[in-house]
């Protein structure tokens, strides 16, 4: 008997393999399998499934959530890991299957860029763009424009508003190399046979293991893929995802004619006050009030975080700083809770949860508003200096992000919402002296359309 074992392992096919290998759950059995496990670049793979489950599962990556019992075909671009989970927060591991594409180079030869890739070569002003790579060697790794140092990553996320050439470079003590990828902003809408007219989500800004929809709308006959993933979605005009990272999101649509595509980024935020998650827009409707502060700390000067801010007569962004408050929903239990998250995010240098609850305290400022412009940084450290030496003033501050034009993502300290460039100034003027010399010259600026900020999104005529 026990020499069976060895022929009936052997009868069982690869992707099933795979799975008892994958450490799932065992008191969840099912099937999950795939077509093939090594595949030349540009060949599609078929994904089945079968789980004795009552809810959902997800499929990664793509955190795409769909039944217990069902298929997709993929067409991977890279070895790539195919997991499903129960579609919950901590859902148990149901299975695992690796996909190989066949890419090899040489082992000790100098550190080449072997693919660098972005997720979509034409985009609208504004849109989201993830940049991929993969190197050979022990390298350093740098993007430009920037002169970014991404050493140990293998991804970025740039939003252009012009059309650019990234480079990326890897080296190493025997040598290095570079590619190029360019990605085209358009003026208008592409108006191709077949294209994305449009590409939303419910919310883009979740905490983790929340659900989002994801819905579009295409002209033409055409073959509809999303990426991670690489998931064929032909026939459909929305899905429900559950990312459990940060994730840039691309619909492409094409046929014989032609095609284009469109990209989302969903921010998964820890600490996201559910309010803020749930509905970005309900600050609108809380009552706003201008509140004049004083007896603020100075904030002591750090030249070393702080870029000068484009336009403006000579107003400067010096100085890490901020100033007393402005925009205050009515004193409630909640308003309190999510300042008090906003604090800790400063303290924490935490960028995406200071971005979150900021924006949300944007939205509820009424229309046509002035905001004093204190800082322009690239540094996620400049956020300790607002909460070290802002106190109170620190959760009435907005960081807002603020876009370059080539793509990379900084971020604007601002400081109030007054019905006038004047009150703003005069609510300046009643700063502690000392704030107001670290800060220099204030740059009075309308706060619904701040330099940085991404343009509107259009959408493409039908």
């Amino acid at each position: 008997m026990p020499r069976l074992l060895p022929i009936l392992l052997a009868l069982l096919p690869p992707a099933m393999l795979a799975q008892q290998s994958s450490g799932a759950d065992p008191s969840r059995a099912g099937l999950f399998e795939a077509t093939a496990t090594a595949v030349r670049p540009g060949e599609s793979v078929g994904l089945r499934w079968d789980f004795p489950l009552k809810g959902k599962v997800r499929l990664d990556p793509g955190g795409l959530v769909v039944d217990a019992k069902g298929n997709v075909t993929v067409k991977p671009a890279a070895t790539t890991v195919y997991t499903l989970t129960e579609a919950k927060a901590g859902g148990a591991l149901l299975g695992r299957i690796e996909v190989r594409i066949e890419l090899y180079a040489p082992y000790g030869e100098p550190a080449r860029v072997c693919a660098f890739e972005a997720s979509t070569h034409a985009v609208l002003p504004g849109e989201p763009v993830k940049l991929t790579w993969t190197c050979t060697g022990t390298a350093k790794v740098k993007l430009e424009p920037g002169g970014l140092e991404l050493d140990g990553q293998s991804d970025i996320t740039v939003t252009p508003l012009e059309t650019t050439r990234y480079t990326i470079t890897a080296s190493n003590q025997s040598g290095g190399g570079s590619r190029t990828v360019e990605v085209q902003v358009l003026k208008s809408p592409v108006g191709q046979p077949a294209r994305v007219c449009a590409f939303t989500a419910g919310q883009t800004a979740i905490r983790p293991g929340e659900p989002v929809e994801l819905h579009w709308e295409c002209v033409g006959d055409s073959k509809v893929r999303l990426e991670p993933g690489g998931l064929e979605l032909d026939g459909k005009d929305h899905v429900t995802v559950q990312p459990s990272e940060t994730t840039v999101y691309t619909l492409s649509a094409a046929n014989i004619l032609g095609g284009s595509s469109r990209s989302l980024e969903i921010r998964v935020i820890p600490g996201l006050p559910e309010r803020i998650a749930a509905s970005p827009e309900a600050a609108k409707t809380a009552e706003v009030r201008s509140v004049l502060g004083s007896g603020r700390t100075a904030i002591e000067p750090q030249p070393a975080l702080v870029e000068k801010p484009e336009g403006g007569s000579g107003a400067p962004a010096a100085g890490s700083a901020t100033a007393p408050a402005v925009v205050k929903a009515a004193a409630t239990k909640e308003t309190k809770s999510a300042n008090e998250t906003k604090t800790d995010a400063f303290r924490d240098a935490n960028l995406p949860l200071a971005i979150a609850l900021s924006e949300a305290q944007r939205a509820a400022a009424p229309p046509e508003r002035w905001t004093v412009r204190l800082v322009v940084s690239g540094s996620t450290l400049g956020l300790k200096v607002l909460a070290k030496h802002g106190g109170k003033v620190a959760e009435d501050l907005m960081v807002l992000p603020f876009v370059r034009k080539d793509g990379i993502r900084w971020w604007q300290a601002c400081y109030g919402a007054f019905p006038s460039k004047s009150a703003a100034l005069q609510a300046y003027a009643k700063l502690p002296e000392a704030l107001r010399k670290a800060l220099s010259t204030p740059l009075p600026l309308h706060l619904d359309r701040l330099p940085g900020d991404l343009p509107k999104a259009v959408e493409p005529q039908a």
